[in-house]
């Protein structure tokens, strides 16, 4: 079956879950609604069926979570342009009147270029993975805009953002909210009379070159260029989870409400984001299910492999993973590697996935650390533990 393909990203997603429910609901819907079928026989087929249902998806958990986080990604993909058209009704002071109407007016700071504009709100958590949501929107005018100037002003406005980190405090927060972090968000609204053609031919890569990880903290620069009445910002928005709200995404939403009167201009902006390696827009959903499930099956088997052929504390480094034998067992996790700061950001080490998954004892856990931290050391870059303390 051909249809539907992934470049209907969304429909594919939705699919996937009525395909499993439906699969296991509409014949417990057929039977209950079965007149000659006792009851005692609905009530048996009824909790086999949502048994079946539950096991089913224990099983496939990992699959179903990869689909489902590959499929949303490929729908914020589809979703990005490169650049936006503006509307023909786009001006200057109307832009302007919808941002006045955002939050409260804070005077900048003395950091030049000064920002035209400075709005700041913030907003109480409502999950525990925040203590508070800021949103800062920072607009500048300029006449001739350059990759110096630009740089310029995204220093600005980023240290008027840090001013104005924890302005408003939010009270009546439980314990785990009190200890996440402060999400915050800052959209720089850049109106250019006119653009360096250097810069213009690179511009997408250069606003796209923002600061913070996109969930807990995100600086969007957003530049409005009047001359050939195109808007350049990073506009692909990340998945969500159903955790955490990625702050990036409230960024890109302000850039809509603002900007596009709430509304992006699909038809009329055509320049696509490039298309995700390895992932044909024009397979069918169907296939893409099955080799999905041959390459977690495929990868499941050659990380058991891996590990047999390890020695105790032995370390591999390889595509952006850490392999890690201790004794019987093994871990994987992701590292990203930087450069030019000389660091290695390393994920939250807190179960075995070798030969099955486990909780490590605090006491490893401590052990383990130390190993990798030498062998970055001896490559000369020190760690740094996300979200495991």
């Amino acid at each position: 079956m051909k249809f539907p393909k992934l470049k209907h990203a969304l429909l594919c997603r939705i699919l996937v879950y009525v395909v499993i429910l439906g699969g296991f609901i509409a014949p417990m819907i057929i039977v209950a609604n079965l007149k000659f079928v006792p009851e005692a026989a609905k009530v048996i087929v009824g909790i086999g069926l949502a048994v079946g249902l539950l096991i089913y998806l224990l099983k496939n958990f990992v699959l179903l979570m990869a689909m489902d986080v590959g499929l949303a990604m490929l729908h914020c993909h589809n979703t990005a342009r490169k650049h936006f058209v503006l509307p023909k009704s786009f001006s200057e002071q109307k832009v302007e009147r919808r941002i006045t109407r955002f939050g409260k007016k804070y005077e900048p700071s003395a950091v030049s270029p000064r920002p035209e504009t400075l709005r700041y709100k913030s907003n109480a958590p409502i999950t525990i993975y925040a203590s508070g949501i800021e949103k800062i929107i920072a607009t500048y005018h300029i006449d001739f805009l350059d990759k110096n100037q630009y740089q310029l002003i995204v220093n600005s406005a980023t240290a008027n953002s840090k001013a104005l980190k924890g302005k408003k405090k939010h009270h009546f927060l439980d314990k785990s909210q009190k200890s996440s972090p402060l999400n915050r968000v800052t959209v720089i609204v850049i109106y250019a009379r006119q653009v360096d053609e250097k810069l213009r031919n690179s511009l997408f890569d250069v606003v796209c070159k923002n600061g913070g990880d996109g969930f807990d903290t995100a600086v969007l620069p957003c530049v409005v260029d009047l001359e050939k009445q195109i808007c350049t910002f990073d506009s692909m928005r990340m998945p969500y989870t159903g955790f955490q709200y990625p702050v990036k995404n409230r960024g890109i939403k302000i850039i809509r409400q603002n900007l596009f009167n709430n509304k992006f201009p699909f038809a009329d902006s055509l320049d696509m984001l490039d298309p995700i390696k390895d992932m044909d827009s024009e397979q069918s959903l169907w296939d893409f299910w099955g080799t999905m499930k041959k390459e977690l099956i495929l990868d499941d088997k050659e990380h058991k492999r891996r590990f047999e052929k390890m020695q105790h504390r032995e370390i591999i480094l390889e595509d952006n993973y850490i392999y890690l034998k201790w004794k019987e067992r093994g871990i994987w996790v992701s590292v990203e590697l930087n450069e030019e700061r000389r660091t290695a950001e390393i994920d939250a080490i807190d179960s075995w996935d070798y030969p099955k998954p486990h909780k490590i004892a605090k006491a490893t856990i401590k052990e383990i650390k130390n190993l990798i931290d030498t062998h970055f050391a001896g490559l000369g870059f020190t760690t740094k533990y996300i979200s495991n303390e």
